[in-house]
């Protein structure tokens, strides 16, 4: 059945793509703070960097912004393709838009392939598509960030239970979402690969949220 929808599927994917080349993080240190984020700290475009550089504010806008357009491309491939071609291809639907907003944030064809690390706009995909065991995993990982301090940390231990989740419940049904899953843990490790050899080393620095909070 998917064969039908080749080339609705392509279009969809290099749509969530575009929209994943929207980057918060530079779109907001540009326009409202009128300096490039990819000049100052780590130079990545993305959430933990602008709380480091600019405050928690900057680090939540970029947070929700990146979020959001996973959320929707998700959301809204699912649904449209659910009601054209049935849940099936809806779903399918859902998991290849993120795929692509992700990609698109990590890999933006409009500033050089050099972009953010996809943890905001997956976590959006996820929330778009598997609310209610992701929103609960949320809740889980906050408090894990809150203890140990470290988005990194965070950000690879909600995609690797994400994947596990995936392939345990739904390899039998809808398996492909486990190979979706799957693809999302590896470009999240693939982005965050500085970020785990640091761990390794113990020089990974801490975000700072209790410094924040206080």
């Amino acid at each position: 059945m998917l064969v039908n929808y080749i080339w609705h599927l392509s279009t969809l994917a290099l749509l969530s793509y575009l929209v994943g080349n929207f980057c918060a993080a530079i779109v907001v240190s540009n326009e409202f703070i009128h300096k490039d984020i990819r000049e100052l700290g780590s130079k990545n475009p993305g959430t933990t960097n602008m709380i480091r550089v600019f405050g928690i504010k900057y680090g939540i806008v970029t947070l929700m912004l990146d979020l959001l357009k996973g959320f929707i491309c998700a959301l809204v491939g699912k649904i449209i393709f659910t009601s054209v071609a049935g849940i099936d291809v809806g779903v399918f639907a859902g998991y290849l838009a993120g795929l692509s907003v992700i990609l698109g944030h990590n890999y933006p064809i409009f500033h050089g392939f050099k972009g953010g690390k996809g943890f905001a706009s997956g976590v959006g995909v996820f929330v778009a598509l598997n609310p209610t065991f992701t929103l609960t995993l949320l809740l889980m990982g906050v408090i894990l960030l809150l203890i140990v301090d470290r988005m990194s940390v965070f950000a690879l231990t909600f995609f690797l239970i994400e994947a596990i989740y995936h392939i345990v419940v739904f390899s039998k049904v809808y398996w492909w979402t486990s190979l979706f899953a799957c693809i999302y843990l590896i470009l999240i490790i693939i982005a965050h690969w500085p970020n785990i050899i640091r761990l390794v080393n113990g020089e990974e620095k801490p975000l700072g949220l209790v410094k924040i909070f206080k």
